[in-house]
């Protein structure tokens, strides 16, 4: 496929809500493929000559990036003009007052003091450098010793003298807010080439939301630099997703109290069907699937994101085959499509469904939206959805304290699947995977929500359809459940609690009937509430717990004592007494 062909192919990717004024222009017959690409590139370099219908200035600021590389890899297979156009943008560096070396010399930093793309003049330590560039140029000796030194990464191909030297060159110049930053390839049509960086000169512009000022030039240094690093190994337009799934993914290893990349997930969790590969240009997708980046690096090792990359730069693409070769070798044996499965159950557990097992900030991401199966007493619901490859799809029911049980049904007659058995309850939480085709849940009242996490394991391909079954029949109850339970709050352990050698007491108890509303509260001998937990709903079951670590409500620890524990569970309550000894 021609570069022609596939920018064209690109442009028509994109989801409605993510094109810009000028890619809604070309679909619309307005502008011819080679004006729009030049008009990209303007909006990236020179916004004041775009004509005034194609500026924008809402929505969130990026990475400019993708709209350089993409141009400069079509521009071989388009006109002599175009590429006469191109060609002097390309060549085309910002013409600044000033230049420096940082400290560590890999870096000439270019900046102006006056003018439109001035730097603040404070200089508070007085080293006749306004502090700003002080800044700049320590963050960028910091990202190559993080990147190259530490992490193992290439350093950037050179630029042979281009910018007054063979150092890294980084413009710091005015951006109006549109983009952060971006990495400029300078080889036209070439599968790897030099770069330089343009950032922008304060970050104060009303584009620049969630992350502002210094910690915005942080984090921009951290991923513009990384694209630099990235065009030495494959600078290829089809490796754009890739491309800013792992420079966003590197502000959070460079900057982790930032949390820059946190803005961009709810476009990548919000649309879990679609494939991991989807996003292009300005689509939001493409920066939030740096939670895939984030996953591979808490699950297999931070190394596994730089392997990736090399083996992207011996293959020249970035086909998934090549993330699948890479990871049977180095990860998973049973490849990327076991990885997407697992990935899937991560993405589920977030935000107030966040558990301390997956990311270690999920509780900060948004959730991914489920397929909400309502069922009623022996009947059957069907449910068929269309799932992208490398996409998944989250059926949840919950059992609403009704005893029984039910019996699931996933049949897909094409592709490969990787399915799992999400069981919450109020204290545990299971992932299992299934692989027959029926799987029957017994007593499924014990658990808050059942969830079949459904990931379409192959490579390539959209549209993957299956057919999901539900039966709930009120006989599927477990066998091995006593015959009469009675509502009982147990003998707390250890009892008596001695929490200078144990963290915490276990606070048992059953129940006869389902809770709605559900509380354990401790009480001095004289009644003072000593502590209290909203239990909410628990289904009649034996040995529902709650653990203790003998502190009150303002987190203090409690004397040594004899204390009451009250149970109440709908409209019935059982009492039992706690001994605390503090040596």
């Amino acid at each position: 496929m021609t570069a022609k062909i596939l920018a064209v192919l690109l442009l028509f990717a994109l989801p409605i809500q993510a094109k810009t004024r000028i890619e809604a222009a070309y679909e619309a017959g307005e502008l011819d493929l080679e004006s729009a690409l030049i008009y990209q590139v303007l909006s990236v370099r020179a916004p004041d000559q775009l004509p005034a219908i194609y500026r924008e200035t809402s929505g969130l600021a990026v990475c400019g990036t993708p709209h350089l590389v993409q141009a400069m890899s079509a521009a071989p297979n388009l006109s002599a003009d175009f590429q006469a156009r191109l060609g002097k943008l390309a060549q085309r560096r910002p013409d600044v007052q000033h230049d420096i070396l940082s400290p560590s010399g890999r870096f000439r930093v270019h900046y102006d003091t006056e003018g439109r793309h001035a730097v603040s003049p404070t200089d508070d330590d007085a080293n006749g450098i306004p502090d700003y560039i002080d800044l700049t140029m320590a963050v960028l000796d910091s990202v190559w010793i993080l990147e190259i030194d530490q992490l193992g990464y290439n350093p950037p191909p050179s630029d042979k003298g281009l910018g007054g030297g063979d150092e890294y060159d980084a413009y710091v110049i005015e951006l109006d807010g549109g983009y952060y930053g971006f990495a400029y390839p300078e080889s036209v049509g070439a599968l790897t080439t030099s770069s330089y960086l343009e950032i922008d000169n304060n970050f104060t512009d009303p584009g620049y939301k969630q992350t502002r000022g210094l910690d915005a030039l942080r984090v921009t240094i951290a991923h513009e630099f990384h694209h630099a690093i990235q065009f030495g190994y494959y600078a290829g337009f089809d490796g754009s997703w890739w491309q800013e799934s792992t420079s966003t993914w590197m502000e959070e290893v460079a900057y982790p109290r930032i949390d820059d990349y946190l803005q961009y997930l709810t476009h990548f969790l919000g649309e879990p069907q679609r494939a991991l590969n989807s996003g292009v240009y300005r689509s939001l997708h493409t920066y939030g699937s740096a939670i895939f980046s984030l996953f591979l690096d808490q699950r297999y090792g931070r190394e596994l994101n730089r392997l990736i990359w090399e083996e992207v730069g011996q293959r020249k693409s970035v086909h998934l085959d090549h993330f699948d070769h890479v990871i049977r070798q180095e990860a998973e044996p049973g490849g990327l499509g076991i990885v997407m499965g697992e990935f899937a159950v991560w993405n589920y557990f977030t935000n107030n469904r966040y558990r301390g097992e997956y990311y270690a900030e999920g509780n900060l991401y948004p959730t991914v939206p489920t397929r909400d199966i309502a069922v009623a007493a022996e009947t059957v619901v069907r449910d068929t959805s269309l799932v992208d490859a490398t996409g998944s799809v989250y059926l949840r029911l919950e059992p609403q304290l009704r005893a029984g049980g039910v019996d699931l049904f996933f049949d897909a007659n094409q592709g490969a699947w990787r399915r799992h058995l999400l069981l919450v309850g109020p204290d545990t939480t299971s992932a299992q995977l299934v692989s027959e085709p029926t799987v029957r849940i017994t007593s499924w009242d014990q658990f808050d929500e059942i969830v079949l996490v459904a990931t379409a394991a192959e490579r390539t391909g959209l549209a993957y359809q299956h057919l999901f079954a539900a039966q709930f029949d009120p006989s599927l109850t477990d066998p091995d459940r006593p015959a009469a339970l009675a509502t009982l709050l147990k003998p707390n352990y250890p009892n008596p609690f001695r929490p200078s050698q144990h963290p915490h007491t276990r606070l048992a108890f059953d129940l006869a009937f389902p809770s709605s509303k559900t509380r354990l509260a401790l009480f001095t001998t004289n009644g003072a509430l000593v502590w209290e937990q909203d239990l909410g709903e628990r289904a009649a079951r034996e040995d529902h717990a709650v653990l203790w670590d003998g502190r009150n409500l303002a987190g203090n620890p409690v004397a040594s004592g004899i204390y009451h524990l009250l149970l109440e569970a709908e409209g019935t309550a059982a009492k039992r007494t706690i001994a605390v000894v503090r040596d």
